[in-house]
């Protein structure tokens, strides 16, 4: 399984028999995802920073877009998704909302993938169940409708993955973001790479926070 990050929360993670688009972004708000293909698309929700379908590009056919809660079983990937809590943010116009996000749990050779798109509150029980046994969360952080850097190393630190991912941090600004949610992680991140490739037996028990490069 490859994870690359495509800048803001965008993420796409490559298994043997699909390719998975998360929150992809619109070209209006900045930066470039270079048209990504995928066949399934995840969205946290509707908003400029997470409904930019029209950027990614077909694998295979149509992708399939997902927007809501429930199960679904698409070319060998099994995926379950819950609403988040209602929390308030920031849309990409600069309005203020209440933003109630939809969290994504993705199972794929033999390994558990979350992408916490717009979470904005630490989880809740259900959250928390959901999520109890993902090997890799990707977490935005540092976004106007995320947890605080701090915040999102608190539920980090309550989830308990073997691999973290922050992904929505500038990775061209002052670095601040980041710095905060590695002082809160208490994790030494690994060197910045393109493309982060994982398998069932390269996961321990050591917790890994691993950085990528944005693409945009």
């Amino acid at each position: 399984m490859d994870i690359t990050w495509l800048g803001h929360a965008a993420t796409r993670m490559r298994t043997r028999s699909a390719a998975v688009v998360m929150d992809p972004y619109d070209r209006t708000v900045g930066g470039t995802m270079g048209r990504p293909d995928a066949h399934i698309i995840t969205i946290s929700h509707q908003d400029a920073f997470r409904n930019g379908v029209s950027g990614v590009a077909p694998a295979d056919g149509e992708p399939m877009v997902l927007v809501g809660p429930g199960e679904y079983e698409i070319k060998g990937v099994l995926i379950e998704a819950i609403r988040g809590s209602l929390h308030p943010g920031v849309t990409s116009e600069g309005s203020e909302a209440d933003l109630r996000s939809v969290i994504w749990h993705f199972e794929a050779e033999d390994l558990r993938v979350a992408h916490l798109g717009g979470l904005g509150t630490q989880p809740t029980a259900a959250q928390l169940d959901l999520l109890s046994d993902v090997d890799v969360i990707i977490i935005p952080i540092g976004m106007a409708d995320t947890l605080s850097p701090a915040d999102a190393a608190r539920a980090i630190r309550a989830l308990e993955p073997t691999i973290t991912i922050p992904v929505g941090y500038d990775p061209n600004g002052d670095g601040e973001a980041l710095k905060a949610f590695v002082a809160g992680m208490a994790v030494t991140p690994e060197d910045p790479v393109s493309r982060f490739t994982v398998t069932r037996r390269g996961t321990t028990e050591e917790r890994r926070l691993v950085l990528l490069e944005a693409r945009a």
